[in-house]
């Protein structure tokens, strides 16, 4: 419920790939699922997506293997339609990251379940394990209707 109108937002899912005990195929999925926790009158607008691929041994920032591709599930239809590729896109700790701009919002209405899919371009080999932190900025607002 929004306290404030519109009020930020910053949705965050980790996907993990572990190759411990042994390689993982390419264009492997990981999903999670965001609940935006909005009211029946509120839509959540999302207008930005960063990224960080982290090699989860030690917690670092992933200098290799970042060969990703994300979609984002907004109810039955993915926005945009195609995946896209996040590999330019990874936020080295170094340099302090980069952020895509939707040339439009991404609109999550009421009951609409939103879902992140990260899949692997290419396998991962054992030992290395990928953790891909994805950000999503957006914001929660009122919906707005017309009165005559």
């Amino acid at each position: 419920m929004a306290n404030q109108d519109p009020q930020p937002e910053i949705y965050t899912t980790s996907h993990t790939f572990d190759a411990a005990l042994g390689t993982i195929a390419a264009n492997t999925s990981n999903v999670v699922s965001i609940f935006t926790n909005q009211a029946n009158n509120e839509e959540v607008r999302l207008y930005a997506i960063a990224v960080q691929v982290l090699d989860d041994t030690d917690g670092s920032s992933a200098a290799t293997f970042i060969d990703f591709n994300v979609a984002i599930g907004v109810g039955p239809n993915y926005v945009p339609s195609n995946s896209f590729d996040i590999g330019w896109l990874h936020t080295n700790l170094a340099n302090g990251g980069q952020v895509l701009a939707f040339s439009s919002p991404i609109l999550c209405l009421f009951q609409q379940p939103l879902q992140i899919t990260v899949t692997n371009n290419s396998a991962i080999t054992a030992p290395a394990e990928r953790k891909v932190q994805i950000t999503l900025i957006g914001e929660l607002a009122i919906q707005k209707v017309a009165c005559r």
